[in-house]
């Protein structure tokens, strides 16, 4: 029978069983040396590594043994990213590190079903959903050791204890009914744009609707930078702020597995793609995780049945009616509003070709508040606007759905993996964008830019895109009377600590696709 994976608050309160068995794990994975492929370290590694940023944050002394360089050419630096592979590696990543975990747990004395918990911080139902589960802050484990679950690199948005902030959490992808990005990423599809192993100078792509909200919030909101101190250096990340330490804060793999779980039930409803490019792929470079015994090479389809081994897992809700609660898009503290959910029925094929209707003049600089304008193009509004005014009238097949309008920001340049932004528009110039919920577009976390501008890097500083769809803001702009010659784009920071963020927007464009 499948191991179950359970919400961690649902274990009961501080230190449950099952999370004293996970710390018994991580200690015991961080005991062994990097060269151990079943070590803390080298699990860490498989997703980012960096050896000045290892060796700065004191993660490894300079003088450490690593393995042959052909086996970190193998294992590590393998985090799919701006990818329709993100969901399907990080599943395979997670089955390895549970199952490694586990063996450390039977060994001293464990149970043999224990699994994974996973951190559901988008149930509405609960108040204390959005703060981090208070064993990952304790000093100690009841025993009075050290607590391996708490790292000092982690501070949030500079206040203790770390609250992640409502408008960060949304689970409104699950209403995408696409998993693969259309053309030129408009939609970016639940999952993803279609690339090869994404780690190449072609790697340019952009965030799926789950990678982008909650995925890259958290982990800005988790790792956040130290208060007070120059949020465009590396050196004041927290861990979980960058792909090149992420993994190696114990909460990681607790974040993981709840966006493993919304995959879950986004599949419940809607399809995965059927290109074997996907179910096979990538073509260019294998996926593969070290086991105790050797290595397990996998791709997309080897994952798709959680409950065939090696994965045997389901999630406790799996049985239970899908109910993804209300959408929580706006700033904190501003309740709901934001977000936007496709009319039922409404259908996009991925084959659609979106239409350029506005850009920006050039690139937009972006520190702390700031605002910049996308100048409209007078004829393809006209367009949009007529499609508007059709939208829902009666054809021979039925209601007619308006067009979408999205969003684009491309080429995003910057030092700042723990930016986190919410993005407005058409906000009055003289009014706080917090009055104005349903202004706001979405948000747009920065987790990974560092190494994606990076000329050096291995997508060879192309930066990263970011789409965002604003159908209901145009659509109400427009039944308003505005004219739409131009948008107004706000960036907002999400708190204090990144508020001094730097970075770069090389264009800001809105597209129009039409049913």
């Amino acid at each position: 029978m499948a191991r179950v994976r359970r919400e961690v608050r649902t274990l009961g309160p501080g230190w449950s069983e099952p999370m004293l068995w996970y710390a018994t794990a991580v200690r015991a994975m961080q005991s062994r040396p990097l060269t151990d492929p079943t070590s803390w370290l080298f699990f860490g590694a498989i997703h980012g590594v960096h050896p000045t940023v290892w060796i700065e944050f004191g993660l490894v002394e300079s003088d450490v043994s690593a393995p042959p360089a052909r086996v970190q050419r193998r294992f590590w630096n393998q985090c799919q990213h701006q990818s329709w592979y993100f969901l399907p590696w990080h599943r395979g990543y997670l089955t390895a590190f549970e199952q490694v975990a586990r063996e450390a747990i039977v060994a001293a004395g464990g149970p043999e079903d224990w699994a994974l918990p996973y951190w559901n911080y988008s149930d509405p139902t609960r108040a204390d959903a959005r703060k981090l589960p208070e064993v990952f802050a304790e000093a100690s484990l009841p025993d009075g050791t050290d607590n391996p679950l708490r790292v000092e690199r982690r501070f949030g948005s500079g206040t203790m204890p770390i609250l992640i902030a409502p408008g960060l959490v949304s689970v409104a992808a699950l209403d995408d009914i696409e998993f693969t990005g259309g053309v030129g990423d408009i939609p970016p599809g639940f999952g993803g744009p279609r690339t090869l192993f994404h780690h190449g100078p072609e790697s340019e792509t952009t965030n799926g609707g789950l990678e982008s909200t909650p995925h890259n919030n958290l982990h800005g909101a988790i790792g956040g930078s130290i208060p007070g101190a120059d949020p465009n250096d590396w050196r004041n990340f927290g861990l979980m702020s960058t792909p090149l330490t992420a993994a190696l804060d114990p909460i990681f793999w607790l974040h993981h597995a709840n966006i493993d779980r919304l995959w879950s039930s986004w599949r419940r409803v809607n399809d995965d793609p059927t290109d074997e490019s996907w179910l096979d792929g990538p073509a260019d470079r294998p996926f593969v995780m070290p086991t105790s015994d050797g290595e397990w090479t996998y791709t997309a389809r080897d994952v798709l049945d959680t409950s065939a081994l090696p994965l045997d897992y389901a999630y406790d809700d799996e049985l239970l009616p899908i109910d993804v609660g209300p959408v929580i898009g706006g700033p904190p503290d501003a309740g709901p509003g934001g977000g936007v959910d496709l009319d039922e029925g409404t259908t996009m094929t991925p084959e659609a070709t979106p239409e350029l209707i506005g850009a920006s003049d050039g690139g937009v600089h972006v520190v702390g508040e700031t605002d910049a304008a996308v100048r409209m193009d007078e004829q393809r509004t006209g367009s949009l606007r007529r499609g508007f005014d059709r939208g829902g009238a009666a054809d021979a097949d039925g209601a007619v759905p308006p067009p979408r309008v999205f969003l684009k920001l491309e080429g995003i340049h910057g030092t700042s993996d723990a930016a986190l932004y919410y993005v407005y528009v058409n906000v009055p110039s003289d009014e706080e964008p917090a009055a104005h919920p349903d202004r706001l577009a979405g948000t747009l976390s920065l987790f990974g830019v560092s190494a994606a501008s990076d000329r050096n890097g291995p997508n060879a500083g192309s930066g990263i895109n970011q789409v965002l769809e604003i159908s209901r803001i145009v659509e109400s702009l427009h039944l308003s009377g505005d004219d739409l010659a131009a948008l107004d784009v706000r960036f907002v920071p999400a708190n204090e600590t990144v508020a001094a963020a730097d970075f770069m927007v090389g264009r800001m464009s809105v597209f129009m696709l039409e049913p």
